[in-house]
Parts: structure tokens; sequence; C-alpha cells
């Protein structure tokens, strides 16, 4: 048993206290192309080492972050993330190949499984730059996060930092996917249109 973990003491439906978001989610009906992020679901690897993840600004794995296995801690699947920075966010980080002057799509699910508020913070960076925050997250299952963003250059360092002095924050099935310029939609737009015309007049004659 990890030294601080007492998850699962509840799960208390509320809103986030205080949200200093910095974006405003993205048309999300309009995304296109893969999820860009490694081992988002953390379903990988046991351990936060090889997971595709890069731990900063915790004190030891284990201890005050660890690969969640408890199915019922997780949004899907078996495993998630729970990070729990004392004093400060703890972060994990990846970099993600982007294209300079598009805009993406951040999702992430952030879960407070122990119900207490005191202590606790999230913060999500984009190539350094924060682009959502929040404090004194009040008990709550999952709830999802989705930040639009833009990238500046063609490697994009994506951090999700937690902080929880008591307990553990969970995140889990986080996800980048790019969203196409409105030009570009509709042409896609446009050429799905002609495509049904087309398949309607072959079938009607």
């Amino acid at each position: 048993m990890n030294v601080k973990q007492t998850l699962g003491v509840g799960l208390v439906s509320a809103c986030i206290a205080t949200l200093g978001s910095t974006a405003v989610a993205g048309p999300v009906a309009h995304e296109a192309g893969p999820n860009i992020v490694t081992n988002g679901s953390f379903e990988n690897t046991a351990t936060v080492a090889g997971s595709g993840w890069t731990p900063s600004g915790f004190i030891s794995e284990g201890f005050d972050y660890f690969i969640d296995s408890n199915a019922a801690d997780a949004q899907s699947g078996t495993r998630s993330f729970a990070g729990g920075g004392i004093g400060a966010p703890g972060f994990i980080s990846q970099t993600l190949s982007t294209v300079v002057g598009a805009s993406y799509n951040i999702h992430l699910w952030l879960a407070n499984l122990s119900g207490f508020a005191d202590g606790t913070a999230i913060e999500v960076r984009w190539g350094g730059n924060l682009v959502y925050s929040a404090t004194d997250i009040l008990g709550f299952g999952y709830q999802q996060i989705v930040i639009d963003p833009v990238a500046t250059s063609a490697n994009t360092v994506l951090s999700i930092g937690l902080q929880d002095d008591a307990f553990f924050l969970n995140v889990d099935n986080i996800s980048v996917r790019q969203v196409p310029e409105p030009a570009s939609l509709a042409l896609l737009l446009g050429g799905l249109v002609v495509a049904g015309l087309s398949s309607r007049r072959r079938s009607t004659t």
C-alpha cells in the first residue's frame, strides 16, 4: 500500500470549486486524426518508467505519484495515473509532434476520489504555457476537461501537473487531436456532400 494512498474514501459528485482556465473548449465534433498522446490511458505499464510519460517535481514514485492499478479508480480500463505533489504540483510530460499554427483539443479526465479539496490543484501546460488550472478541487468522480490550444512549434511538450497535499488526484484517458481550420473543414464537408449526392444519384438511376 502506498504511503499516501487512501483512495476510495467515497465518490462525491461536485464541480471544481475554482477554475482558472485560460482556454475554451474547441469544437469536439470537428476533431480529426489519431490521438497523438502515447499511453494516455496508462494501460501499457504498471509503472511510470517506460510508460511514455516523464515525471518531474514529485518526490518519488510510490510516494506521491504512481500508476494506479485499482480498476475502481480508473475512468475506463484498469489503470489511471495518481499524483499528489506536496506544496506544489508535480508533473508528467511528453513531447508531441505538432503542426505549427494548427489548433488541437486536449481531453483529460480528472477525479478527486478522496473527497478533500484543501491543498489540491491541477495545471495543464502546452509548450511551457499554462492553458488550464484549478485549485481547491472538490471531491467528485471523473469529469472531463477539454482545452483547445494552438501549436507554435513542431514539437510541443504537454505537461499535466497535480497537487494534493494529503491524498491524490487521478487522471485518465488523456488525448490530443488536431482540429481542422475552418477552410479545411468546409472543404471536407463539401466533399462529403458531393459524395453523398453522387451516391444518391446512382441509387436512383
